[in-house]
């Protein structure tokens, strides 16, 4: 029989719960005694935590979901109605998008009884049963400091306010307003400068289609939200009366009952549109024809999987450095307890245990950081720029789990390489001193060099496809890539090393550690490579977009001239007045164009083409859109300029014949001839050498290149159709109407710098300019279009300003806009990018070098001791720390090159009307400048840090070998 005292043996599971037991312990300790070295892995790991999880509080912040979003837009009601339409519509829960109600579907909708101007409250509250609170949302302008500050007006009347509307509308201090002269502001409209108190001049639009000002008394202090739309609902400036002309308008429902889904497909019969908290709150009570679905965006989805993935595998390589450092550091107190017994297991928990109770520590300190980051963000964004709208603080536990939970994650993967290394551990050599990597073998390189050769037919093979799914495609491509460029790394450390004896000695011998040294060198390659990888791909991405949009930019006037634009069309009169009060050295051009008697009669002109009838010339007769066959390749053999433009280059526009010549800068010749009621065109001559128009539009033609329809000329005159015509509903011309006569022209030829100075381009250009004067001459009416202005020389940013401001205080919905050709607008993000990604690469190389040199203090005291001065230890220094960044940087740069023109592809194809891919339009272009400048300024610059770190003299202890 046994011994009874005989301890059982314990369970493999005990011996490792044991195991772990002892190696987190002991990982502790290291902590709390190598607490610089545990610092800098809490930096690495913490960091991108940090950044991720302040992030994602921003956005929850930011981003108001539903429970948050309804009492902004409802109040206390049960939703909201909209204008109604004179279509039936099908909506979705948005009352602004809907499905169905296009010209092949579409039915004229039911009246809703009693409904007409100054009755449609009372009318839809008879509809609906309930109480209806009318909610009016205009713009204006209003005077400060010589200064006109645009506001959006929120017009409620002051019962509803008070009772039912809060918090839509809320007060703080005074009153609400009673009368249309009365106001209350906001804060954000106190964060524009309006007053607290006091009166200030207001311009709105009117009924009629003009502004006007007048002084309005702020009454009381307060808040309140418009909201457009489902996913809407943001702050507005001034809270007044209900406006008689609003820009929107919208009708609150105060009912006990909700507005269930089949009442709002009843109201859908009548054109009105129903915003209702019941099916906002209940999306599964909607009924939708088989085959609708709601709409959704999933491209959001991809974005946030690929900046998980990319931020998760920066992150590990970021922590690489430190954790084979360490690894190396306890490469003699490990070989001590291998010689004493200690399994591989055991040896790898001991580094893993580190990487486990660093990565805790990080991802806590991280993203508690972050969360308190994140917050104070949203609370000083706020308080700087209060139109910037952040909703109640919110955190997203989930989101900040899951971020802690990749950090820790991300730090145990940077461990896992070096703990490997250690079952390989050469127990004797480490206990003599020596710290060489094991040799390389042969299999890992081509096994890199095979995975990356399949990332890059992944992701290449992905940008072909537009499904979706192939996102996953691209990612794991990119993945492939990355692991297959990190086993690559060895060999490239070898290969440098061999050929090092042709460098300088320093750099020589940095280059030879390195190689020796393969173990501690390749994660801080591979740190450096990420972020060079992450750069390149980036500024691939936004080359080949910022390219597209330049290519596909129109010009809309010549540059440096400028546009005034206003939903009412300023008059000439009021331009030439607003410019002239700006700075009257500016020259404006009020073009006009032909519009319809009030009869319904329409007038037009079109020029005559020989060989052709008047039935094939008249645009509107002969390309019918209900009989005509659209253009192919080439231009109809009869085409021809017209007031009514049907083709690029056709459109006949009216001007002033002062106007047309002080702003074309004409001769006095030219001027005299264009006073006798003459037609302004350009030089055939000038014209023949200018491409052949098409008959579609090409966008990103360039105003130089724009050539108007040729139309012949009689000597100096060109004859005209002038003739008149009915329409039918739909706007199609009744040709039994028709009538038709002949009228000449003085023609007036323009070189090419005159004609394009009179250029708003519109649907491609512009055939042929005609004098008011001729055109009263032949009874048409005309109306006013958006005006042009030029200056004798571009008109600068301040020209621009005093402009801007004069057109706003005329009309507040009006703008001035100049032409200064395209605008890259990813600058700033670009800025962005590369600031934070040269950051992480010199942050990794300087790490990376502070724990190398920390490794390497016992060689720099045997230099020290053989003679070495300062200046030799510092070149050796900088040495390490440049070849280190130059070599993960360009290994980066070439890893980034294939997943940016796979993204390049994916961003410039265009798609056919059958959803099929016109690879035609793929831009590739690669910005060697941007990608290169950071890549080898940044190594310079960790060398040169690495250069001043080195300011004292080693400690000479005696050395094992």
């Amino acid at each position: 029989m046994g011994d009874a005292n005989t301890t059982a043996p314990a369970s493999r599971l005990a011996r490792w719960r044991a195991g772990w037991r002892v190696s987190l312990r002991m990982a502790r300790r290291d902590v709390r005694r190598h607490r610089g070295r545990s610092l800098l892995v809490v930096i690495m790991v913490g960091l991108p935590v940090l950044l991720l999880t302040a992030g994602s509080t921003l956005w929850f912040s930011e981003d108001l979901d539903t429970a948050e979003r309804l009492p902004l837009q409802l109040g206390q009601t049960q939703g909201y109605l909209v204008e109604p339409m004179d279509m039936t519509i099908h909506q979705f829960i948005d009352p602004r998008t809907s499905y169905g109600n296009g010209p092949d579907t579409e039915t004229t909708s039911k009246v809703v009884p009693g409904y007409g101007p100054g009755q449609e409250t009372a009318a839809l509250a008879r509809l609906l049963g309930a109480t209806l609170h009318p909610v009016t949302l205009s713009s204006g302008t209003v005077r400060v400091d010589k200064v006109s500050v645009r506001v959006a007006v929120l017009g409620v009347d002051a019962p509803s306010a008070a009772r039912v509307l809060s918090p839509k509308v809320s007060l703080a201090s005074g009153r609400w307003a009673r009368s249309p002269d009365e106001v209350v502001v906001t804060d954000l409209g106190l964060a524009a400068g309006l007053p607290r108190s006091g009166t200030v001049q207001l311009r709105v639009p009117t009924p009629e289609g003009r502004t006007e000002a007048r002084t309005v008394t702020v009454v009381g202090v307060g808040t309140g939200y418009a909201s457009w739309g489902a996913e809407d609902a943001h702050p507005i400036e001034l809270i007044g009366q209900p406006a008689s002309s609003p820009n929107d308008r919208q009708w609150l429902v105060e009912r006990a009952t909700p507005i269930t889904w089949p009442e709002i497909e009843r109201l859908n019969t009548y054109g009105v549109g129903v915003y209702s908290r019941h099916v906002v709150e209940h999306p599964d009570t909607m009924v939708l024809p088989p085959g609708i679905t709601l709409p959704s965006d999933t491209n959001a989805l991809f974005v946030v999987l690929a900046a998980s993935f990319g931020l998760l595998l920066l992150t590990t390589m970021l922590a690489g450095p430190a954790f084979a450092v360490s690894a190396s550091r306890q490469r003699h107190s490990l070989a001590l307890a291998a010689s004493n017994g200690a399994t591989r297991p055991q040896l790898r928990r001991t580094v893993l245990g580190q990487a486990l109770v660093l990565g805790v520590l990080s991802a806590v300190v991280g993203a508690v950081s972050g969360v308190v980051l994140g917050l104070a963000a949203a609370s000083v964004t706020h308080a700087i720029r209060p139109d910037h709208f952040f909703g109640p603080p919110q955190v997203s536990w989930s989101s900040v789990l899951i971020v802690a939970a990749a950090g820790i994650t991300s730090s145990v993967v940077a461990a896992l390489i070096p703990s490997r290394g250690l079952g390989r551990l050469d127990i004797v050599s480490v206990l003599k001193g020596q710290n060489v990597s094991a040799p390389l073998r042969r299999r890992v390189p081509i096994v890199g060099a095979a995975l990356t050769a399949i990332g890059v037919g992944a992701v290449l093979f992905a940008s072909y496809r537009a499904a979706d799914a192939y996102f996953y495609v691209f990612l794991g491509g990119a993945a492939l890539i990355v692991a297959g460029s990190l086993l690559i790394v060895p060999l490239v450390l070898s290969l440098v090393a061999r050929i090092a004896h042709l460098l300088p000695l320093p750099t020589r011998m940095a280059a030879r550690e390195a190689g020796r040294l393969r173990g501690r060198a390749t994660p801080t390659v591979a740190a450096i490579m990420g972020g060079a990888a992450v750069l390149a791909t980036v500024c691939i991405g936004l080359q080949a977009d910022t390219e597209r949009g330049a290519r596909s930019y129109t010009p809309q006037l010549l540059e440096g001239q400028g546009i005034i634009n206003s939903p009412d069309n300023v008059s000439r009169e009021d331009a030439q007045a607003i410019v002239r009060a700006a700075d009257p050295a500016l020259l404006t051009l009020t073009p006009r164009s032909l519009m319809p008697r009030p009869d319904g009669t329409a007038v037009a002109l079109a020029a005559v083409q020989p060989g052709c009838s008047f039935a094939e010339t008249a645009p509107q007769i002969a390309y019918d859109p209900t009989t005509a066959t659209p253009p192919g390749d080439t231009l109809p053999r009869c085409a021809t300029i017209a007031s009514d433009a049907y083709f690029p280059g056709s459109g006949l526009v009216i001007a002033d014949a002062g106007d047309l010549s002080d702003f074309a800068g004409l001769d006095d010749s030219q001027r005299r001839a264009l006073a006798a009621g003459g037609l302004a065109v350009l030089d055939p001559a000038v014209a023949r050498t200018l491409p052949r128009t098409t008959p579609q539009w090409q966008q990103g033609t360039p105003i130089a290149r724009l050539r108007p329809l040729d139309i012949p000329l009689d000597g100096d005159t060109s004859t005209w159709y002038r003739y008149s015509f009915r329409t039918d509903d739909r706007g199609v011309p009744v040709a039994s109407s028709v009538e038709q006569a002949r009228v000449s022209f003085p023609v007036v030829k323009l070189d090419h710098e005159q004609w394009m100075r009179l250029l708003g381009v519109g649907y491609g250009g512009v055939g042929a300019f005609l004098t008011t004067s001729a055109v009263e001459r032949l009874d048409i009416p005309m109306m006013d279009s958006p005006t042009l202005v030029r200056g004798p020389s571009p008109i600068t940013e301040a020209q621009e300003r005093a402009v801007q401001e004069a057109v706003q205080t005329r009309s507040p919905d009006a703008g001035f806009t100049v032409e200064r050709g395209y605008q890259r607008d990813d600058t700033f993000i670009l800025a962005i990018v590369i600031s934070i990604i040269a950051l992480v690469i010199l942050v990794a190389t300087l790490i990376a070098t502070a724990l190398g040199q920390a490794e390497a203090a016992p060689l720099l005291g045997t230099l020290a001791a053989v003679g070495a001065t300062r200046r030799t230890r510092r070149a050796l220094a900088a040495s390490q720390a440049t070849y280190l960044a130059l070599v993960g940087a360009v290994l980066g740069v070439l890893v980034g090159l294939a997943p940016g023109i796979a993204i390049s592809r994916i961003l410039t194809t265009s798609y056919t009307e059958g959803g099929g891919s016109d690879f035609s339009t793929v831009i590739i272009s690669i910005p060697w400048l941007q990608i290169l400048a950071p890549v080898l300024l940044v190594p310079l610059v960790a060398g040169a840090l690495a250069w001043v770190s080195i300011r004292r003299a080693p400690v000479v202890v005696r050395r094992a070998t």
